[in-house]
């Protein structure tokens, strides 16, 4: 056997001893090379031939040839790996008698390791055998002499950590598997299986190479009597971004590709449940991210599928062993547990190292503890939403099956008509669509979404604040920042008034803070594009129920350039920072499309803003700071959450200057744009208070965290004397900070009201015979169970038609020539102006008036927020209102003049519908001579209908239509602003609309737009590429010239 080119024999002993080729992989070697290569020279195996793979330039090549002048070199651009490369060696050295020594860079030998290893080749007969591997710096530990491996791919080594070699592992004995470090196989062996598997660039490629010799009939040996020392210092040479993930892939990949056919559904599912038991053990004993990482890698079998039948047939040709003799080669039971156990008992004769190490362990446990307590307060404290569903209070609008069912969404998301008002023809909210795609996730099932995405919503807060600082700060500070943002009284205080936005902007805020961590980091290619996905993809869904979210966002990331410039943080992550927000809240505003253009108006700030339960200013900068608008009743320790933050700018130094700077100027610049507009000094239009405390809360966490990190963690810049007691107290105060909220944990529903407006109105008629009906909420805009429109600085109204007010009337509908007509006729009757507002109201099919006092949430029993003055008197004075309901928590009148939101209607009131103006109105009586049934959004049952005059309570719109006998028949304006029809004929009628053509097209353009940022956020072409992964490319080789030798 000889590398081609050829190179010389040497004398007749070289002739006589069989061929060894010893192969070399060098990537960026260190000073101890020069070890590695004085060894190779020093063996005294006659007949051996050195071939080096070498991926660090001429520099290394220079240093090769020094020491072993015949070697031959051959040099690789980039790193194509370990296996990959000493594949080549079958292709370049020629003939099947000899054998390959397969070596580490870091690997110096025992002048005679080969002599010795060739020696118990023969006299065992086996396919593959290697040394002893003992410690670099000290020879008296071992290091490795092979390994147990069980059915499942686990790795038990032989030798235990740290263990003395007194000749214990001497014997020569059969492994399942040995080191890659160093390996001496036959060559036609290597080249029959095809040598390592091509796929396994590193971690993993030895136990598949051994696994494949056994199947093939050959033994692989432990030859103790050859000795090498291993620095195993590849770790820090690579640039590998996960071992632990890379391992748990390569393992399951390996026993799906080399397990028996008839055994593997067995070890697959023996996997999957030793994987999820590692799993839950991890979660109290610690390394719950590497049991996440193997529970991954074994359900990615099924993306693997392709790569396992082509290896499968590969592998066939050779396997010779029934799988019940490879089995009985392997570990009995779990290797992982053989290991522990072994460590256990080890712990009494750990040196200090691994004390510290143990106390780590430790340290870990606790974390994971604490972050179980944080989680089974928030389920324990929400046990009575779990129990009964969530109160209807605030923005919590039912959900109920009839109306809002994902094909009921869907059917309104495709039909170009918004009801929520008086309805009008145009695109629906984008949040219509996602309830729906939810709705069909949780199986139809509108409660339990509705009541795990309260609890979810809380949960995802928590989890993003424990990702922010990943990287930065231990676990332990991670885990208290965590803990503090979990003790913030906002999101429990927002449950109890229903404040659904100010939820979900508590759980969305610390993702978007991570997303400004990362893309500090300049990212690009793939990584950017992930991240900007990331940022469009959370922005859309916010806003999709919240507007006013991006808003927030943009603050946010002004508040953070501004931080990073006070602490010198480089120009390129400010820039980053803003580009994440602007692509964020404009890929935002594409994705909403067509329902993003109903903001091109007059008042978009409103309609971005949207109303607020803290309309009446003066809150007061205490009940501000206390992050719970001084409704607790021992909120004021809340303030103890703040003294971690003041601290750590104090305390802090090099790159913890740059964090505490961050949450300092969250809650101080945050902080005094609230005082300042609450306080009058500034008139800015804010949105909600709680959506901009949220940012407080974040930055009270990161604050918290930060000083956890300095004080317990950070050793270089840990603080003394002083400063290190004021930190210690500091973390004592957020401590008695946290009392509110676990005192909160007791009512079980977070204070939630017994009953709420909602309840109280399901008192009015549903679907009457007397025809269906629209309903005027009037009053505080801060009780009004859905999002109104001022009248006046303290008047606001919102309409919604009859039946239980739901969750698709929580957006604001799109002003229309109606809504204008209510607001006038409102503004009259709060003007004294006059005393007829039920004729101007009539043909808007306003039957009721409900005047909410307390709903439960922004206004309750115990604090009651009074009606408007004069307005309960103003409305008893009018001759068409009569007062049919009185009680401390609303008023309800009855229009008495109203006629149906559907119906035919009398001669003398079609031929007023041909007028407009209020003074005809209140001339004039209007009567309806039946009415009709509605179903749906818009349209109608069919019903029997004469010659004559139908009037519908909508906004004109040219694609409403009355189809009567097959006959369409168009609307016309009526009373300046609804729709009536003219019928020629009689027969069976219904109302119809048009969906236009356009509105098909911008659904189905929206829908491709969220795809390719779903599809750019989860980066689906990984599978493509994880399967394409397995197929090597040609490893191209550049040969020395002579000027190099």
């Amino acid at each position: 056997m000889a590398i081609n080119p050829t190179v010389s024999r040497g004398s007749a002993t070289t002739q006589i001893a069989p061929p060894v080729v010893a192969a070399v992989v060098v990537h960026e070697p260190g000073a101890w090379f020069a070890e590695t290569l004085q060894a190779l020279a020093q063996q005294d195996y006659p007949n051996l031939q050195t071939l080096f793979f070498v991926t660090s330039g001429s520099q290394t090549a220079e240093e090769i040839r020094k020491q072993l002048p015949d070697a031959i070199i051959r040099t690789v651009d980039g790193n194509p790996g370990y296996g990959p490369l000493m594949n080549e060696i079958g292709r370049l050295v020629e003939g099947d008698g000899g054998f390959f020594c397969l070596l580490h860079d870091d690997v110096a030998l025992e002048p005679d390791a080969v002599s010795r290893l060739m020696e118990e080749m023969f006299r065992s007969n086996a396919g593959i055998v290697g040394p002893k591997l003992v410690m670099w710096d000290d020879p008296t530990i071992v290091q490795s002499v092979g390994f147990g491996v069980d059915r499942i791919g686990e790795v038990s080594s032989i030798a235990d950590v740290g263990e003395k070699d007194q000749e214990q592992h001497d014997a020569v004995r059969d492994v399942f598997a040995l080191h890659s470090a160093c390996l001496l196989v036959r060559a036609d062996l290597f080249r029959e299986i095809g040598g390592f598997a091509p796929d396994i660039r590193f971690f993993g490629e030895d136990i598949d190479l051994c696994w494949r010799v056994h199947l093939s009939g050959a033994r692989v040996v432990i030859v103790p009597a050859a000795k090498a020392r291993h620095l195993n210092s590849f770790d820090s040479r690579t640039n590998e971004p996960s071992r632990v993930a890379l391992e748990a892939r390569h393992r399951v990949r390996t026993i799906a590709t080399l397990s028996g056919r008839f055994q593997l559904p067995f070890v697959l599912v023996q996997l999957l449940i030793a994987t999820l038991v590692q799993t839950v053990v991890s979660i109290f004993g610690g390394g719950l991210r590497a049991s996440l990482i193997a529970m991954r890698a074994a359900l990615a079998v099924v993306v693997d599928v392709p790569y396992i039948i082509r290896r499968r047939a590969q592998v066939r040709p050779y396997r010779r062993i029934a799988p019940r003799e490879i089995h009985e080669l392997q570990i009995r039971g779990s290797a992982r547990l053989s290991s522990f156990i072994r460590k256990r008992r080890m712990r009494f004769t750990q040196n200090p190292l691994a004390l510290e190490r143990d106390g780590e362990t430790s340290n870990t446990k606790g974390v994971v503890i604490g972050i179980l307590a944080t989680v089974a307060l928030i389920v324990l404290g929400s046990r009575g939403l779990i129990a009964s569903g969530i109160a209807p209070v605030g923005e919590f609008l039912p959900l109920r099956g009839a109306t809002e069912s994902p094909s009921a969404l869907l059917s309104s998301y495709l039909s170009g008509w918004w009801q929520s008002g008086f309805g009008h023809a145009g695109a629906n909210p984008t949040g219509i669509a996602l309830l729906a795609l939810a709705g069909i996730g949780f199986l139809g099932r509108l409660g339990a979404l509705q009541t795990y995405s309260v609890i979810g919503a809380l949960l995802m807060g928590c989890w993003g604040m424990w990702s922010v600082a990943a990287g930065f700060f231990s676990v332990r500070a991670r885990a208290i920042g965590m803990a503090t943002y979990a003790a913030a009284p906002l999101p429990y205080v927002a449950i109890e008034g229903g404040r659904w936005g100010v939820l979900l902007c508590y759980a969305a805020l610390p993702w978007m803070i991570r997303m400004f961590v990362k893309v500090g980091a300049r990212p690009s290619g793939a990584a950017l594009t992930k991240l900007l996905a990331g940022a469009v993809l959370l922005t859309a869904v916010v806003t999709s129920f919240t507007p006013a979210f991006a808003l927030v966002l943009i603050w946010l990331g002004v508040v953070w350039v501004i931080s990073d410039a006070i602490s010198r943080v480089a120009a390129s992550s400010a820039i980053g920072v803003l580009r994440l927000v602007l692509v964020g809240v404009v890929g935002a505003f594409v994705l909403h499309s067509p329902w993003s253009g109903e903001f091109f108006v007059a008042d978009w700030l409103d309609k971005v803003i949207g109303r607020h339960p803290d309309a009446a200013k003066q809150v007061g900068m205490l009940n501000l700071s206390r992050l719970d608008g001084g409704l607790w009743a021992i909120g004021v320790l809340v303030l103890g959450l703040y003294a971690p933050t003041f601290i750590s700018i104090v305390v802090a130094r090099a790159q913890m200057v740059v964090w505490s700077t961050r949450a300092l100027m969250m809650v101080v610049l945050t902080g005094a744009v609230l005082v300042l507009n609450d306080s009058g000094t500034i008139n800015l239009s804010l949105p909600e208070t709680g959506l901009m405390l949220a940012i407080i809360a974040c930055g009270l966490a990161l604050g918290a965290a930060t000083l956890a990190n300095i004080m317990f963690d950070e050793t270089a810049i840990r603080p003394n004397g002083l400063w290190r007691s004021l930190g210690a107290l500091s973390l004592v105060a957020a401590t008695i900070g946290m009392v509110p909220a676990i005192t909160g944990v007791v009512d079980g529903r977070w204070g939630q009201p017994e009953t709420t407006l909602s309840q109280l109105l399901t008192q009015l008629p549903t679907n009457p015979e007397s025809g269906d009906y629209n309903v005027v909420f009037l009053g505080r805009s801060e009780v009004l169970p859905m999002a109104g429109k001022s009248i006046n600085d303290a008047v606001a109204f919102a309409v919604s038609d009859d039946g239980e007010l739901t969750l698709r009337d929580h957006w604001m509908p799109i002003s229309s020539s109606l809504d204008e007509s209510v607001s006038s006729a409102f503004s009259a009757v709060i003007s004294d102006q006059t005393v007829r507002a039920g004729r101007l109201l009539a043909p808007l099919a306003i039957r009721y008036i409900v005047v909410p006092i307390v709903d439960g949430g922004a206004s309750t029993v115990e604090r009651p927020l009074p009606a408007p003055d004069g307005l309960l008197a103003s409305l008893s004075a009018q001759l068409d209102f009569r007062r049919v309901y009185t009680a401390n928590d609303l008023v309800i009148f009855e229009n008495v003049a109203y006629i149906p939101s559907l119906a035919v209607i009398d001669e003398n009131t079609s031929l007023v519908s041909e007028q407009a103006g209020s003074e005809v109105l209140l001339s004039s009586q209007l009567a309806s001579v039946a009415p009709l049934a509605r179903s749906g959004d818009v349209e109608s049952v069919p019903s029997q209908i004469g010659v004559g005059t139908v009037h519908a309570a909508v906004p004109f719109d040219d694609g409403l239509a009355l189809d009567i006998q097959g006959v369409k028949v168009k609307a016309r304006v009526a009373f300046g602003g609804t729709s009536a029809f003219d019928l020629p004929i009689e027969g069976v009628a219904r109302l119809t609309f048009d969906t236009p053509l356009l509105h098909f097209v911008l659904v189905t353009f929206q829908a491709l737009l969220w795809a390719v940022v779903v599809i750019a956020l989860f980066d689906l072409g990984r599978f493509k590429r994880r399967i394409a992964s397995t197929r090597l490319g040609e490893i191209v080789f550049h040969e020395e010239t002579e000027d190099q030798k």
